[in-house]
């Protein structure tokens, strides 16, 4: 069964500096993914992120991969209650 999703999804490893929210962004924007991205101050970023279930896994194995300078250590998705995001957006 598909529908309307919510993750909360921790991203650790070379992930700032790097172009990842960025990246992050572009990504969601072309998957029709909404949410938002922000640096988080233990070097981690943070993803909310709403979309069809399906569209959601793809998105999920797309950030393990991070942008090219990247290196992704650790993913950890959580479901969370979806919020009627309208866009994707960087925070911070």
């Amino acid at each position: 069964m598909n529908g309307k999703k919510a993750l909360r999804i921790r991203i650790s490893g070379r992930v700032q500096g790097v172009g990842f929210r960025y990246w992050t962004l572009l990504l969601a924007r072309r998957l029709n993914v909404k949410g938002s991205v922000r640096n988080l101050s233990d070097y981690s970023v943070e993803v909310t992120a709403e979309a069809d279930e399906r569209i959601l896994e793809h998105f999920v194995s797309q950030l393990r991969e991070g942008p090219p300078h990247a290196r992704v250590d650790k993913l950890i998705a959580e479901v969370i209650g979806v919020g009627g995001y309208i866009d994707f957006t960087i925070e911070g």
